[in-house]
């Protein structure tokens, strides 16, 4: 069984081999693109655009500044920076800022340098992955078909062997919005063990049971899985081994928390990171969710918050199941 190895901001998606580029880029040991000199570059960049503490509205005002950096700029050095600022950022991003971090990377996907659209590249893959929904992802996947033909060998490979890890994302993603998912869920049978942690919770929000909310949402979300039977607390270890082992499924155990839980007008916007390890506790993969609930008509009222809320964290729960679900079935 191939397991995908961990990347902090989604899935790492480099190939692990080591050619030049052309460019001055070089893929490491490890199946990342170095550009080689560049650390006080990155961090000149990175600490421009996350600087603290900052208004309201810096989360804005720093996705401009990269956006800007990345479209203007004449040293590719630079541009791939900017792109790897984007992605740091888009971690917590949700709604316009998401959508413009997006369209930003994209634009990389058409640059005259090959490091700059392999990083372009990479990292909308790892969004289309965890963050983007069906739309977004229809797009991204038929501007990705165009790049099997890119001139440079590693866009061409990178792109050849995510293409098919999309398309059965966006399949799962439109399968759940015609609601047909939890009959499908039912009628398969179980494959996957998968025992939920209690859940952190790192949002400042001011509540005390987002934890306890996020937990259940879990729960339920994982309910409606095809193949995936669903447990709230964690078994001690040889307990786990042995049930795996008498009923041959596969085990995960599923570690996380809220980072976040934000507001602007009438709408809220909630981030939640997935840890997913494997039964002998071993870090496999980290994964994002991303959901916004608002009130459609009218002021949203204090008394209204907590329920709107709550449908917000629902809905990055759910975005980040739907990306679970998708990383177990290309096991």
């Amino acid at each position: 069984m191939r397991l995908p190895p961990v990347e902090s901001a989604g899935f790492d998606v480099a190939r692990g081999i080591a050619s030049s580029d052309g460019t001055g880029g070089r893929m490491d040991g490890k199946g990342h693109r170095t550009t080689g000199g560049t650390l006080s570059l990155a961090l000149l960049l990175l600490g421009a655009a996350l600087a603290a503490p900052r208004p309201a509205a810096a989360v804005d005002e720093r996705i401009t500044y990269l956006i800007e950096t990345l479209e203007e700029s004449i040293n590719y050095r630079v541009r791939v920076q900017s792109i790897e600022s984007l992605d740091q950022i888009a971690v917590t991003a949700a709604g316009e800022d998401l959508a413009a971090i997006v369209a930003a990377i994209t634009k990389g996907l058409d640059d005259s340098n090959n490091l700059v659209r392999y990083t372009a590249a990479s990292t909308l893959i790892g969004l289309g992955r965890s963050s983007l929904h069906a739309s977004d992802l229809t797009t991204l996947i038929a501007k990705l078909e165009t790049m099997t033909e890119d001139a440079d060998t590693d866009v061409r490979t990178l792109v050849a062997d995510n293409l098919a890890g999309l398309r059965s994302r966006l399949e799962q993603l439109q399968t759940a919005t015609s609601g047909g998912s939890a009959a499908a869920a039912a009628s398969q049978p179980k494959r996957w063990y998968v025992a939920v942690s209690a859940l952190g919770d790192s949002s400042n929000s001011g509540r005390d049971d987002l934890d306890d909310l996020a937990h259940q949402y879990m729960l339920d979300e994982l309910a409606a899985v095809g193949g995936v039977e669903a447990h709230g607390e964690v078994p001690d270890s040889d307990a786990f081994h042995s049930e795996l082992t008498r009923r041959n499924l596969l085990g995960f155990v599923l570690q996380g928390s809220v980072l976040s839980l934000t507001r602007s007008g009438n709408t809220i916007s909630a981030v939640v990171s997935v840890l997913v390890l494997d039964q002998d506790q071993n870090l496999r993969v980290m994964l994002k969710g991303t959901g916004n609930a608002q009130r459609q008509n009218g002021t949203l009222t204090d008394a209204e918050v907590p329920s709107v809320q709550a449908d917000a964290l629902r809905a990055a729960v759910h975005a980040a199941v739907e990306s679970l679900a998708g990383y177990l079935r290309e096991l």
